[in-house]
């Protein structure tokens, strides 16, 4: 590919562009539907921006591998052809995460461990994993490298008529908060996420044996209060790094 052609434009060559155009111009709009068109052209031009070119990804790769080498003290005969496999899926998603500066770190972090001939651990499953990343959930992975183990817990409500429990709310950490995410609320979410990644670790069964941790949770401005004449269970629970993912914040976060 000619490094002044975009991917986008060689991925175009490929797609039945005309047959896409006519089956999504078919529907003719409705009166509202061309007074929104103009809207939402507009609300969609800040992407084009977003996206980036190969040449913009070369321009700052060029500063950020020698950078990545340079801090790691890894000397010039170390460095090798990176493996297409890792390569290519990695300049391919920068096109549209770079943007995102905790994603574009973690590419550049895999990328020059791809390029290093000491490293065995760079992955191709870790580009995938890093496209499925929020920038939330990049700053959670950081924290946990650190301090792998957390609490959490759950508020359960006990059935007068003995019929059993109800949850009261999700389970709750701190977590989010501690790392300034953007939305700390959406942990549940976030947890889910990491686990199906394989990053994560959740046990519902087994928790932390210092209760401090619980109490520093249930006095948290945001850990869910009910009235005291409800009778609820304090289900407490944890999360770890799992061993796969300290491999993976070892290659891209270090």
């Amino acid at each position: 590919m000619n490094k002044k052609e975009s991917f986008g434009g060689e991925l175009a060559k490929q797609l039945p562009v005309e047959n896409i155009y006519n089956d999504l111009a078919h529907p003719a709009l409705s009166t509202v539907g061309q007074g929104l068109q103009g809207i939402t052209k507009l609300a969609l031009t800040p992407i084009s921006a977003l996206v980036w070119g190969y040449d913009k990804i070369s321009d700052y790769l060029d500063v950020a591998i020698p950078e990545y080498f340079e801090k790691r003290k890894i000397k010039k005969e170390k460095i090798i052809s990176p493996d297409p496999m890792v390569a290519v899926p990695i300049v391919e998603a920068m096109r549209y995460t770079s943007h995102k500066e905790e994603l574009r770190e973690m590419f550049t972090n895999l990328l020059g461990a791809a390029m290093n001939a000491d490293s065995i651990d760079a992955h191709p499953a870790f580009v995938d994993i890093i496209k499925q990343l929020s920038p939330d959930e990049e700053k959670i992975i950081k924290y946990l490298y650190k301090d792998d183990k957390q609490p959490m817990m759950k508020l359960r409500i006990i059935l007068d008529d003995g019929a059993g429990e109800n949850d009261l709310s999700p389970y709750f950490s701190d977590i989010g908060y501690k790392v300034n995410c953007y939305y700390p609320q959406k942990f549940p979410e976030y947890l889910d996420n990491l686990h199906r990644l394989g990053i994560v670790e959740v046990y519902y069964d087994r928790f932390l044996v210092d209760e401090n941790y619980y109490d520093e949770l249930k006095v948290h401005p945001y850990f869910p209060h009910v009235d005291e004449k409800i009778n609820i269970l304090e289900k407490k629970s944890m999360y770890e790094l799992s061993a796969f993912g300290k491999k993976f914040c070892e290659v891209c976060l270090e």
